[in-house]
């Protein structure tokens, strides 16, 4: 399936443009997008208007009213017009190789394949960004498979008033205007010789007979041949010596073909921009147009060209790209030839094949017969294939991700785990070590769970141990007092936190205090169980919260000390060389919406034993020696014990009755992980690709299949083979995720159980 961009311009080309930029599978919404500007372009546009006024000049025998055509006598226009083509073409790519563009050329070229066809779609109110020559943009001859189009940003699906019956032959209405100075017999003889196409031919109509032809007949592409020209944005055709008219005069018309089907119209003629942006009011699914007069010769050349391409089996847009890339070859005599022909798109359809005009070969389908060995892997391979879209589509569509994840929570459990890791120490703060600061006379400066004096305290007997770093996370969003901002000052290892807005949840500030280095936001991935599985190392960070590292990164390459990191939008974070993947959309069992997959997140492999933990209140009583030996050279976090927001569940602790963690224990086990990974202590936890996932399926479903059709005859056999297969599969998915990796559980096992049971019913029919 080809990708689809689109581009939308609002401003002037002396004002400027503000480009918004989307890409997108077809059929599918729009995946992701940037935003740019392209800036004023003054000579640009009188390029643009300079090159229009000489093209026009020339006659060479165009498809346009010979009268109409003004010959100035000019000494060698052709190279004239070369020239200035050249200056025009330069001076476009000047434009889009500008500073305010780049973001959104780099882009397309990142999220772009150069083996897989792609659409770009420009889209303008402006008649002058049609007219400009977006074939030359290097983007087209750097990716082989892409063709540029124009629409318009306003745009509407039709809905057909009856679903045309498809036909052995593409129904084709060719109209042949006036013929007055050029040549029209070789389009009528190139459209009598397609093989696939049932062309019916009207000769310099009159305008009633146009009409009833439009509305009492059904069409699948509309063709004209003959002179055409846009004035004041609005198409005029040459039907013959005396009838010429508008859309606007045939709009009843030609909104009735449309309704019936009509999907395509070619005007082999000159000008018609705006035919085709009258047409495209009237919804029609595409047309293809020329920019200026064309010359006849290379009117017969393009339609030759691209219905042959076309009707090869060739996408519309690719046929297109042949049939221009034809034309520059007669550039020489023709200058700016395959600069003219011209898609313009409606947004809301996708570009028809030539064979989606066709009828369908039907051919009845073999009685299904289940005897001897070819019939049972013929069955065995339909029956799986057909159980593998149908799981892959209820895994794709996100209805298996809680089942998917509950079994992932069980095989978590069932894993052997580390001890409790002995790097981090945490310092809770409840209800006893509040009173505690009570009573010592510190709740004056207290606005939350901890007051800056004993915070002072913290920090000063800590750092005399020494510890690899501070953490606090609590919630402290004004200025530390005086004291405790000179102790901090003097100290470079302490952290606080911060949270980046992320709606519905608000952002909260750091102490001003503080520098970048010394902050870390706390913002949690929580699925919608309420369950932390996720992490998220890194964010953009917002006007109060500007770190873009989290707590637990920030505390984790402390501890590592000197290590070399990368971290970076376009390449995965590595710290000492090792590559922590980053968990997309539909990673493992997910299906996320792109809400809940911003930032660069990873699984949590969490530890069964929590950290260990010791009151404030303990700590400040403790003499320094006690205190040394407890805390040297760990991780210490400080953070509440028992704050109903700030307790979450895991995958081993979920449900209602459940006991949830603290968040400060869940920082300190992210913090954790990451050190352990590096350290090569610990696996990361991976996923496989989409493309194995369904294979994965697809294997199971044919285990299911194949059990039936060599069982079939025996229940039990059949029971005790598919409980085996059932062991056989979880035990494999937890093998998989000792070794940290995650593979689907419940979709197999599904794809398993559906593929049995359509095989079973099938064999006893």
């Amino acid at each position: 399936m080809a990708k689809l961009v689109v581009l939308n311009f609002s401003g002037s080309l002396e004002s400027g443009f503000l480009v918004n930029s989307e890409i997108r599978q077809e059929e599918s919404f729009s995946e992701r997008g940037r935003s740019g500007s392209l800036p004023p372009a003054t000579k640009l546009n009188y390029y643009l208007s300079t090159w229009q006024q000489l093209y026009n000049q020339l006659g060479d025998n165009q498809r346009i009213r010979p009268q109409q055509i003004i010959y100035d006598g000019s000494i060698n226009p052709h190279k004239q017009l070369t020239k200035l083509a050249k200056q025009l073409e330069q001076e476009f790519l000047q434009w889009l190789d500008s500073v305010e563009f780049s973001p959104i050329d780099r882009y397309l070229r990142e999220e772009l394949n150069r083996d897989e066809p792609a659409r770009v779609l420009i889209c303008s109110d402006l008649p002058e960004i049609y007219q400009l020559p977006w074939c030359c943009w290097d983007l087209v001859a750097n990716y082989p498979q892409l063709e540029i189009a124009v629409s318009s940003p306003n745009f509407a699906r039709v809905s057909n008033i009856a679903s045309p019956q498809r036909q052995p032959k593409v129904r084709i209405l060719a109209i042949l205007g006036d013929s007055e100075g050029i040549n029209l017999e070789a389009d009528r003889i190139f459209l009598r010789s397609l093989k696939t196409g049932d062309v019916t031919f009207l000769t310099e109509p009159t305008i009633p007979q146009l009409y009833s032809y439009l509305c009492q007949e059904t069409w699948d592409i509309v063709f004209f041949a003959g002179h055409s020209r846009t004035l004041d944005r609005q198409g005029i055709l040459y039907l013959n010596a005396q009838d010429q008219l508008t859309i606007k005069e045939l709009k009843h018309g030609f909104r009735q073909a449309i309704s019936s089907g009509l999907q395509l119209a070619i005007f082999n003629s000159c000008d018609g921009l705006g035919l085709a942006e009258e047409l495209g009011q009237l919804s029609l699914p595409q047309s293809i147009v020329m920019r200026q007069p064309i010359p006849d010769e290379m009117a017969q050349q393009f339609i030759k060209c691209f219905l042959q391409a076309y009707a090869a089996g060739n996408p519309l847009y690719l046929a297109m790209r042949k049939a221009r890339e034809q034309l520059q070859s007669r550039e020489q005599q023709f200058p700016c030839a395959s600069w003219l022909p011209v898609i313009y798109q409606n947004q809301a359809v996708i570009p028809p094949q030539w064979s989606d005009f066709l009828a369908e070969s039907h051919s009845p389908a073999p009685e299904p017969k289940l005897r001897g060995f070819k019939q049972q892997i013929t069955a065995m391979i339909s029956i799986a294939a057909i159980t593998t879209i149908l799981i892959w589509l209820l895994q794709f569509w996100g209805w298996l991700e809680a089942a998917e994840l509950n079994a992932y929570d069980r095989l978590m459990v069932w894993r052997y785990n580390p001890p409790v890791d002995e790097r981090v120490l945490v310092l809770t703060i409840d209800d006893r070590d509040i009173a505690y600061q009570n009573e010592q006379g510190w709740s004056m400066n207290m606005r939350g769970s901890l007051a800056d004096a004993a915070l002072n305290q913290l920090v000063q007997k800590l750092n005399s141990a020494p510890v690899k770093a501070i953490a606090s996370d609590v919630i402290h969003d004004f200025p530390f007092d005086a004291e405790l901002a000179n102790t901090i000052a003097q100290n470079d290892n302490f952290i606080a936190i911060c949270r980046i807005e992320n709606k519905p949840i608000a952002s909260i500030a750091p102490p001003e205090q503080l520098e970048i280095q010394q902050l870390g936001f706390s913002n949690w991935a929580i699925d919608q169980d309420h369950t932390i599985r996720r992490q998220i190392l890194g964010m953009t960070p917002d006007n109060l919260c500007q770190s873009s590292l989290s707590l637990s990164l920030r505390l984790a390459l402390k501890y590592l000390g000197d290590v070399p990191t990368k971290f970076d939008s376009r390449s995965p974070l590595e710290i000492a060389q090792t590559a922590f993947p980053r968990l997309q959309s539909s990673s493992g069992g997910y299906r996320l919406a792109e809400t809940e997959t911003d930032g660069y997140q990873i699984l949590l492999n969490y530890r069964r034993g929590i950290p260990n933990t010791i009151p404030i209140r303990e700590i400040l009583l403790k003499p320094q020696s006690e205190i040394n030996k407890l805390v040297k050279d760990k991780l210490i976090l400080i953070g509440v014990d028992g704050l109903t927001q700030d307790l979450h569940y895991t995958s081993y602790n979920r449900g209602e009755q459940a006991n949830r963690l603290p968040g400060v224990l869940i920082h300190a086990m992210m913090t954790g992980q990451i050190i352990d990974i590096v350290q090569g202590k610990q696996k990361l936890l991976r996923w496989v690709s989409e493309p194995l996932e369904i294979l994965w399926i697809a294997g199971w479903a044919t285990v299911g299949a194949a059990i039936i059709l060599r069982l079939g005859r025996s229940p039990t056999k059949i029971i005790l083979a598919l409980a085996a297969a059932f062991g056989v599969l979880f035990y494999a998915c937890w093998l998989l995720l000792l070794n940290g990796i995650w593979i689907l559980a419940i979709a197999p096992a599904l794809s398993l159980m559906v593929s049995a049971t359509i095989t079973l019913a099938y064999s006893r029919k």
